[in-house]
């Protein structure tokens, strides 16, 4: 390896392991889906964290899979920030230039807090 990729490396690092994927660790967090519609822009669905931890959750990305009849029409994500213990974060999803009539959602990653 050159020297300035492995400097590069070792200074990406630390950003990298920041964001990681959800999975088996994330079991105290509850994804919640609300009902989809649609409106002169695409198609919307609200989504709902709620954090059973006992840690604040810096963010958790929820990513739609839209689908019309049975179809994939596309998918959007949103980041919800900020949700401390015991708490619900909320936000919508939406995709846009789509008409779906049905979602399935899951949340694809997480943050911690940021440091102060």
């Amino acid at each position: 390896m050159k020297p300035v990729a492995f400097v590069f490396a070792l200074l990406a690092s630390p950003a990298l392991a920041l964001a990681t994927p959800a999975g088996a660790a994330d079991s105290a967090l509850v994804l919640r889906q609300g009902d989809i519609f649609t409106d002169p822009v695409g198609s919307v669905i609200g989504v709902a964290v709620t954090n059973n931890s006992a840690a604040t959750l810096g963010s958790a990305v929820v990513t739609c899979a839209f689908t019309a009849k049975g179809k994939p029409v596309g998918s959007a994500s949103t980041a919800i920030y900020n949700i401390v213990p015991g708490s619900k974060g909320q936000d919508q999803v939406h995709l846009i230039g789509a008409t779906a009539d049905a979602a399935t959602c899951s949340i694809t990653g997480t943050t911690p807090p940021a440091a102060n």
